[in-house]
């Protein structure tokens, strides 16, 4: 209803602006035409009055004459321009018969105006009356979840107002989709087709900022600022937003406890529909069986009237019988129904059936085709034992491979920083990494502080067989943190291990804390880089976080450095990470977007990664690339990292864009390639940072450039070549142990005075580790019903304190606190300290009991 009153309200002011305009243009014309004839009067009177003077004193001319009328045709002229310039100008020579009409057309026009303005307030009048009459009819619903309404909180009651950041406002659409976006369009014709921005209502945080009294709805990318009207509107709003809110976030946790459950089989939705078609047949029995007693209630009145009167006799006798007519149509249109009803469900049964079959069909098909493609692996295997690799081999032996072609050796804890000679690198195909020359001299790495011995190796992981198919075959099109998988797909270490374990170069970090600005960014950039070193033969995915879930990596000693890392929200799935180490400041917030799409599976990240370097106060910000796994079903796993990072220095506006070439076996690009160009405040390129992001980063100074800052092509100094970071080796045996590092070995070690929600205190996960695969099965499945429990709990007593109206305080982190950043107005949860005082002190009574 909303919507069609919004049209209606709308061609009413249409309708009205246009009778206006039609008036004030015939009011227009009329004051127009009275000026005109204002002016040829005046001017007759002038004429008259001159050749009466001319007459009486004999000084009359000849009519004839071509001067006197050019004076007369000028005088005319002078007067009617001073006329058209203003009615209050003192003509010459003008008689009391010219300033009769002048006070004549000057009444005459004010009282055409002042026609003009009553007609115009009578026309707005009724218009305002009509509006308020229409406004009655409309029963507004904050944002009701399942259909589009829209919200005026400024001037009017079907649209907002939005404040932009200087201050000024502009009225905006503002509705919400569906209970699960809130989005915004500059007018109603937009709606449906055109949207300016949007805020998924899941991850929004809805607050008044009392200085404004604007409601401030932040997202992961922007911010809506909606100033209602009223502090009743504004409350409206609040409320409304907060229970659309809470039914999103509803409603994503009852799809997974739905996908928790076993999947509906095609044969049990066709008995379904055999058992509507049944129940409908039940409930037109019912009516039958409601319309016989209609039919003896009615006998009984017809025999209970006898005694009545004749007239009231025949009226009620008229309103029985057509009682009986009603009923009779309603059970014949229930009939017809029912009929229809069963025609369409032996039609979907058919339908049904046939899919069934053919998606069986498909299943057979695939299944055989992955156990032949497996065999074909491993007969292939078998005959290229010790064979070398050719140049121009498929590329997953060119994955498989890349981990041994490495040439420095170093260890874990040892700098990223290693000096190389300056090479050329000529053959792209032959060389998988890049590699400067293997000529090259450069010392070993100093070895690393001695602290604490820990572990070098993990228990191998069992080869146990597997039918993928069985359990990828429901997950098609789902995300990622959805799928209920089993722990023979997880390597032992949790997503906060894993965004940990981005801090395995931090040395890159230490050493740019003690550079310039521009050289800084090129180790941000090697960072960056680093992060996707192990992603290359890393194929298994991490145990997902509990709510609450912690993790604390203290290097103090060794490295330099200490980080906590918690899991802060479960919809949608987000971890905040806080590293401090000697000279600079790492905190990010990890939340990823995944689809599998069948073939292939992608990892879309969501969220920024600031460095902080005080020593130059520079503040460096970036987004992390897609992740594409390919061969999800049918062939070897292979992992590749795709798109542009721009990296931003906000203290002094410089700009990196490192691009990760995606592969592809028809290009010549370098496999895993990774070339970035850093510019100054000015857009001039300084430095060029390039190499592979499973091996070494360069970087190189420009020493020329073309001048076309979308375009750029530079020259470089090779002779400046500097080799920023080099990848560590994997350990021996690593195939054995999930290909871990020597660094991701150390992240699951068990370590003593820890937080009660750490990730190695996880049980199912360190079960998982020791290759008691079946128990970590049953121990999952039990640990997440525990987390169901608290949730629906949490989610009943928040429904209990709406419907009494009290406020319900939300789910907080124990150590983050979420803000809005200052550098790019994104949402982020941002350490608010106290955990490692706690460690010290071993309180640990805020965190939750979720193991």
């Amino acid at each position: 209803m909303v919507p069609n009153h919004c049209v209606m309200l709308e061609e009413m002011e249409k309708a009205a602006a246009k009778e206006t305009d039609i008036i004030l243009s015939e009011n227009e014309k009329m004051r127009r035409q009275t000026i005109i004839d204002s002016k040829r009067r005046e001017s007759h009177q002038q004429r008259e009055e001159k050749e009466k003077k001319e007459i009486g004193s004999g000084r009359r001319g000849n009519d004839n004459d071509p001067r006197q009328s050019s004076l007369i045709d000028l005088t005319s002229c002078s007067l009617s321009s001073s006329t058209s310039h203003s009615s209050s100008t003192n003509l010459p020579s003008t008689s009391n018969t010219s300033a009769v009409s002048t006070s004549t057309y000057c009444s005459a026009s004010s009282s055409s105006l002042c026609k003009s303005k009553r007609i115009r307030h009578r026309i707005m009048g009724t218009l305002r009356g009509r509006l308020r009459q229409a406004r009655k009819q409309i029963s507004w619903c904050a944002f009701p979840v399942g259909r589009r309404a829209r919200r005026k909180a400024g001037n009017d009651d079907n649209e907002s107002v939005y404040e932009s950041a200087c201050g000024d406002s502009m009225q905006k659409y503002v509705y919400a989709d569906d209970g699960e976006e809130l989005e915004e369009d500059r007018n109603p014709s937009e709606v449906g087709h055109t949207c300016r921005g949007s805020i998924n209502l899941q991850e929004a945080r809805v607050h008044t900022d009392k200085t404004t009294s604007c409601i401030v709805i932040s997202g992961q990318s922007q911010t809506f600022h909606v100033k209602p009207h009223n502090e009743m509107d504004r409350q409206q709003w609040v409320n409304s937003l907060e229970y659309m809110r809470h039914k999103a976030v509803t409603k994503a946790e009852s799809e997974e406890d739905e996908d928790a459950q076993l999947a509906q089989t095609d044969s049990n939705r066709s008995d379904a529909l055999i058992l509507s078609s049944k129940q409908i047949s039940g409930k037109l029995c019912d009516l039958r069986t409601a319309a016989n007693m209609m039919n003896k209630q009615g006998d009984e009145l017809m025999r209970a009237l006898n005694g009545t009167v004749e007239t009231d006799k025949n009226s009620l006798a008229e309103r029985a019988d057509l009682l009986k007519m009603t009923t009779a149509a309603v059970i014949q249109a229930a009939e017809e129904f029912v009929e229809l009803s069963e025609q369409s469900a032996k039609r979907l049964n058919k339908i049904v059936a046939v899919e069934h079959k053919e998606k069986a069909f498909l299943q057979e098909q695939l299944e055989a085709l992955a156990k032949q493609h497996s065999s074909l692996e491993r007969a292939a295997s078998k005959y290229a034992s010790g064979a070398p690799v050719s140049a121009y081999s498929d590329q997953e032996d060119e994955f498989h491979d890349a981990e041994e072609d490495l040439i420095m050796p170093c260890n874990s804890t040892s700098p990223a920083g290693v000096h190389v000679a300056p090479t050329v690198h000529t053959d792209r195909r032959h060389s998988g990494a890049g590699d400067p020359s293997s000529s090259t001299s450069s010392s070993p790495p100093p070895d690393a502080p001695k602290g604490r011995q820990r572990r070098t190796t993990v228990p191998e992981r069992p080869d146990l067989p597997i039918n993928l198919w069985s359990i990828m075959k429901n997950c098609i099109g789902k995300e990622l943190s959805k799928i209920p998988m089993p722990v023979n797909f997880s390597e032992p270490i949790s997503v906060l291990q894993r965004v940990t374990e981005d801090l395995e170069y931090a040395d890159l970090l230490e050493i740019g804390a003690k550079l310039s600005t521009l050289e800084q960014m090129c180790y941000v950039a090697a960072y960056a880089a680093s992060n996707y070193s192990t992603t290359g033969h890393r194929t298994n995915k991490p145990f997902n976080p509990l709510l609450g879930e912690t993790y604390e990596f203290d290097r103090m000693e060794d490295l330099g450095w200490r980080s906590v890392t918690e899991q802060v929200s479960h919809h949608p799935p987000a971890a905040a990470h806080h590293a401090e180490g000697r000279g600079w400041t790492m905190y990010q917030d990890f939340t990823m977007t995944s689809r599998f799409r069948g073939k292939y599976l992608s990892v879309i990240p969501i969220g920024f990664t600031h460095v902080v370097f005080p020593s130059t106060n520079s503040h460096f910000s970036y987004r992390k690339i897609t992740t594409t796994v390919h061969n999800i079903i049918v062939g070897k796993l292979w992992i590749d990292n795709h798109g542009e990072m721009e990296i931003t220095n906000h203290t002094t506006n410089e700009k990196c864009v490192l691009k990760f070439i995606p592969y592809s076996y028809f290009s010549r690009e370098q496999p895993r390639k990774v070339y970035g160009i850093v510019r100054d405040s000015e857009g001039i390129p300084k430095y060029v940072v390039q190499g592979t992001w499973d091996k070494s980063i360069d970087m190189l100074k420009v020493s020329s450039w073309n001048g076309n800052h979308e375009k750029p092509k530079v020259d470089v100094d090779e002779t400046s070549l500097k080799r920023i970071w080099t990848a560590h080796p994997l350990p021996k045996g690593a195939e054995k142990m999930h290909n871990f590092t020597k660094f991701a070995i150390e992240l699951n070690e068990p370590e003593d005075g820890v937080a009660p929600t750490d990730s190695r205190l996880r049980p199912d996960q360190r079960m998982m580790e020791n290759g008691q695969w079946d128990e970590a099965n049953k121990k999952k499945l039990e640990i997440e019903e525990k987390q169901r429990i608290v949730r629906r709990r949490r989610e009943a007593e928040k429904e209990l304190a709406m419907k009494r109206g009290d406020k319900y305080e939300e789910y907080e982190p124990t150590w983050f606190v979420r803000v809005q950043d200052e550098s790019n107005g994104a949402l982020i949860h941002q350490y608010k300290g106290g955990y490692w005082e706690a460690k010290e002190q071993h309180d640990w009574n805020k965190c939750p009991d979720i193991f």
